[in-house]
């Protein structure tokens, strides 16, 4: 069913930025490399789907973008040991410490902004999740690969859920848009 929810979002997003109807009927897709999927005929149409429990999400913009949206649930210091830059995993574990909450929060921060920034590379999570490292105030996160920093924004959009989009231009919302999408 998010699958659904997330192909509606999409159109959603696309006919919002102006497009029409026409122009809908008329979209092609294709996948780069590592599979991530662009419109053929809209080359300065970008945009990244994510879901996680009961949230889909949504990111356009007029270049490259990423996002992730996660369920702050149980999660295991083990996976942040595999996929985490050692200055990421040391400060989860000062935060071990101290409380448990913040540590399960800060996991899920660094988690949103490594794959929003994987899916912003198109290189998809094997294409080194590691590679990138999350900056202490959350406003960007640096490809150790090509030795760039790309600017990010997170967004708490409910009390157990957290997004983070993540692009070249830095003209975030201050809020993101959000779009009642029920199913009865």
């Amino acid at each position: 069913m998010r699958c659904i929810f997330a192909g509606l979002l999409f159109r959603y997003a696309f006919l919002q930025q102006g497009y029409g109807i026409n122009e809908w009927q008329q979209i092609e897709t294709t996948e780069g490399t590592y599979g991530k999927p662009y419109l053929i005929k809209y080359p300065t149409f970008h945009y990244s789907l994510s879901h996680s429990g009961e949230w889909v999400a949504c990111a356009v913009d007029t270049k490259s973008v990423g996002i992730d949206i996660q369920e702050m649930k149980s999660w295991k210091l083990t996976l942040a040991k595999r996929f985490y830059h050692e200055e990421e995993f040391n400060r989860l574990l000062m935060l071990q410490r101290y409380d448990v909450d913040e540590q399960t929060k800060e996991f899920y921060r660094m988690w949103t902004a490594k794959e929003s920034a994987v899916k912003w590379s198109g290189r998809g999570i094997g294409g080194g999740i590691q590679q990138f490292v999350t900056a202490t105030d959350y406003k960007s996160i640096y490809d150790i690969n090509q030795k760039q920093r790309i600017n990010i924004r997170q967004y708490r959009v409910s009390r157990d859920y957290i997004v983070c989009v993540c692009s070249e231009n830095n003209n975030f919302p201050d809020l993101p848009q959000q779009v009642n999408l029920e199913y009865q």
